[in-house]
């Protein structure tokens, strides 16, 4: 039994840690891009070696996507997909099953294949009628128009076709940082289409007794997370939690004070607040580079909390990027957890946390009733 994954505190044993380009995959830029862009590839790998060791520390057996070394970006720039950086993007383990739609990074899906059985969910560029339904607008051409023409960029409006072809196209994938196994219970972050194409490819009545759809925006785990039984980090307002986790505790956590970061507000008129590299604010070399080459690669990271985004080893250890939140770190210690710190030095540029960069394979333990 190769997969295992009940919920999000047994104590983890396999792991899948993303990975990233080397800093030679940028060489040859000749731009102000190409200085800032090796750094962030040397230190996020550098951060992920020292998060393999630490898990690796705890017993934990990691695997990881591998990477072409004679990658170069300059080779063909439209080529290349963000990285393999974040496996919950596109992947889901549930019980003793595992899913990948195939859009993620090619070395995510062969590292998986090799690690154990993986069942693949279609996510064709064509949208079925039944999802094409769900997300169509009134400025949407009728199905039939976007069947013969959804290739032909020219034959739909700007908008929409950045909406079909890469907006909607990610609503139709459940992953694993939209959901969180909760023994017998699934809650799932539900946007537009999501619980009815969930419900039909995967069915999660075969796994769970309740299934919970979940109004949110954005990733379940950068909005809150149950890290063991009883207590939850969570931003405000996520969900009615005197409902849903009666009796659990909530540590409600402030947002990341963008207002009060003068380089991120500088940016952030160049760039929406979608990403931040201290030190590069004033580099339009790097910025235009960025919002032109990779915004693929890139999230949002002014609606991200990152202390919400940590990666449970067991009941009592808990991986967090930032020592020195004592809101969070009051609230471990009242839990009896530890905080196990990983630095994570990019992670407004990528706008991924612990959690995000990590795909948990098996943990010890079974299925349990913890709202019986």
């Amino acid at each position: 039994m190769k997969y295992n994954i009940w919920n999000k505190w047994d104590p983890l044993k396999v792991c899948m840690l993303g990975n990233n380009y080397t800093p030679e995959f940028f060489d040859g830029l000749g731009t102000g891009a190409e200085s800032p862009l090796k750094r962030i590839c040397e230190e996020t790998l550098e951060d992920l070696e020292g998060y393999k060791t630490i898990l690796q520390d705890f017993g934990v057996e990691v695997i990881q996507p591998q990477m072409d070394p004679t990658e170069r970006f300059i080779d063909n720039p439209s080529r290349y997909p963000r990285g393999p950086l974040q496996p919950r993007d596109n992947q889901i383990v549930l019980g003793n099953r595992a899913w990948s739609d195939q859009s993620d990074h090619p070395a995510i899906f062969n590292c998986l294949e090799k690690y154990g059985d993986i069942e693949y969910v279609s996510n064709a560029s064509m949208l079925s009628e039944y999802d094409y339904d769900i997300v169509a607008g009134a400025d949407y051409p009728s199905y039939d128009d976007y069947k013969n023409n959804y290739t032909n960029e020219s034959f739909f409006q700007p908008h929409v076709w950045q909406e079909l072809h890469k907006d909607y196209k990610k609503l139709f994938v459940l992953n694993s940082a939209a959901s969180f196994p909760l023994g017998k219970r699934i809650d799932i972050g539900a946007i537009t289409g999501i619980a009815e194409h969930f419900q039909r490819a995967y069915d999660p009545t075969e796994l769970f007794t309740t299934v919970n759809f979940l109004p949110m925006e954005g990733h379940s785990d950068g909005n809150y997370h149950p890290i063991k039984p009883g207590a939850i980090l969570s931003l405000h307002d996520v969900q009615t939690y005197e409902k849903m986790f009666p009796g659990w505790d909530v540590c409600y956590l402030q947002d990341q004070s963008w207002s009060k970061v003068k380089g991120f507000r500088q940016l952030k008129k160049k760039n929406q607040g979608k990403w931040w590299l201290a030190g590069e604010e004033a580099n339009d070399e790097f910025t235009h580079f960025v919002e032109t080459w990779l915004q693929d690669w890139v999230g949002y990271v002014e609606e991200t909390v990152f202390d919400v985004n940590v990666l449970m080893l067991d009941e009592h250890h808990c991986c967090v990027a930032n020592p020195h939140n004592e809101q969070v770190n009051a609230f471990l210690k009242k839990h009896k957890v530890e905080p196990v710190h990983v630095p994570w030095r990019h992670r407004y540029f990528w706008d991924g946390g612990l959690h995000c960069i990590t795909l948990d394979l098996y943990r010890e333990g079974t299925q349990k009733d913890y709202f019986a």
